[in-house]
């Protein structure tokens, strides 16, 4: 068998081609990808592929839809400044997990949503540096640093609302119309089918390979 690294020095010396090379390396029996060497093999690279493929674009479904509703249902409940902004239970969202994690985690949907509380702890803060930095200048044996412990923000309690001026770029960017769960299963369907396809048709581009780059 012709290992990763003799293959490519193999190329190098002109004694094979690079593209024979790793043919020999990566595809033929023995090679990186075969069952005998690392547990691996083609199909089952594949298999992971497409399973990925399938999990992202549920995932993906799912996020955009869960987001999409919390995000329209601020608007409508015209939560659109710190003084009309409205905790989750108001909003009837308390019980799901996606929105709790979202609020906090979420970076696409923290893009448009804010938290009254975070942004005055914010502010505080900022005032507190300010006024560190003053004292600094009279007190030179203080730290650097002023360590201010992160913001510890509490779903059930805090409220939640979206920036009028943001308004426009939450509605087009959690636009949930089209999203439904007949298109999912469709676009699941068209994923598994062209897996199928290409694992029918690997033992011939397996061939075809075979015969382009020299296999004997």
């Amino acid at each position: 068998m012709i290992n990763g690294y003799s293959g490519v020095c193999l190329a190098a010396e002109g004694k094979e081609s690079l593209w024979t090379s790793l043919y020999r390396t990566y595809i033929e029996d023995g090679g990186v990808f075969s069952s005998n060497s690392s547990g691996l093999s083609v199909p089952i690279i594949i298999l992971g592929l497409f399973l990925g493929l399938i999990l992202a674009a549920i995932f993906s479904v799912i996020s955009k839809r869960m987001n999409g509703v919390f995000v329209h249902k601020l608007i409508g409940e015209g939560a659109l400044s710190a003084e009309t902004s409205k905790t989750l239970p108001e909003l009837d969202f308390a019980d799901k997990l996606f929105i709790r994690y979202a609020v906090r985690k979420g970076v696409s949907l923290r893009r448009v949503v804010r938290c009254r509380e975070e942004e005055e702890y914010d502010r505080e803060c900022a005032e507190k540096m300010e006024g560190y930095e003053e004292n600094r200048k009279t007190d030179k044996k203080l730290p650097k640093k002023l360590k201010i412990p992160k913001f510890k923000m509490n779903p059930d309690e805090h409220h939640f609302y979206i920036p009028e001026e943001l308004k426009g770029t939450a509605e087009t960017k959690f636009d949930i119309k089209g999203i439904s769960v007949g298109r999912t299963v469709i676009s699941v369907v068209a994923l598994v089918a062209a897996f199928l396809i290409v694992f029918m048709l690997l033992p011939s581009i397996i061939s075809l390979l075979g015969s382009l780059f020299g296999k004997k």
